[in-house]
């Protein structure tokens, strides 16, 4: 059994009470720190399920307030921290959104199914093609580049990427068949 700090009568005080008679100066505290009211209220009933979880509380009235205090300061800390975690979650997610993408639910089963498509199809395929292939149209390298780094003449690499197009378009299209009606 958990010890509760005496009123002034020697018995122990409940705790919902207390938490009640003391509201207004712990709001007071969240307040200050959160500028948001309704994120306050939040964080006020986080005190208040932080300190009637807890399994051991001051015995000392005195001490009380204190504890609620750090109890408070600690809510407000852990609420910035979750908004601090969501707003870089939504900021990761806004910066994987390179497009708008397709306002129809439609359109986008139909975009994800011709990525799926591609990668499919890339995956078949040898090694250097795939390689070409996705230095030229995802990092948008030129032929002169793609020669550069690979050590191969601009002509030798117009003729691998022309043969590696051929190629991915050629397992693309019985894909392609399979979902006309």
């Amino acid at each position: 059994m958990t010890s509760s700090p005496l009123n002034l009568m020697g018995q122990p005080i409940d705790w919902p009470q207390f938490l009640e008679t003391h509201h207004q100066w712990l709001r007071t505290i969240v307040r200050a720190r959160i500028r948001d009211e309704a994120a306050v209220d939040d964080v006020m009933q986080d005190v208040a399920v932080a300190v009637l979880e807890q399994e051991s509380r001051p015995t000392d009235p005195q001490k009380s307030f204190p504890w609620l205090y750090r109890i408070a300061v600690r809510q407000v800390v852990n609420h910035r921290r979750r908004g601090g975690r969501r707003r870089n979650r939504e900021q990761r997610w806004a910066a994987n959104q390179t497009t708008a993408g397709p306002e129809n639910p439609r359109d986008w089963v139909l975009e994800r199914e011709a990525e799926d498509a591609v990668n499919v199809a890339l995956g078949q395929m040898d090694a250097r093609d795939r390689e070409l292939l996705m230095l030229k149209y995802t990092q948008g390298w030129t032929y002169r580049q793609l020669a550069d780094r690979l050590g191969a003449t601009v002509k030798t690499i117009e003729y691998r990427l022309l043969r590696a197009r051929r190629e991915l378009r050629a397992r693309l299209r019985p894909l392609e068949e399979e979902t006309d009606p």
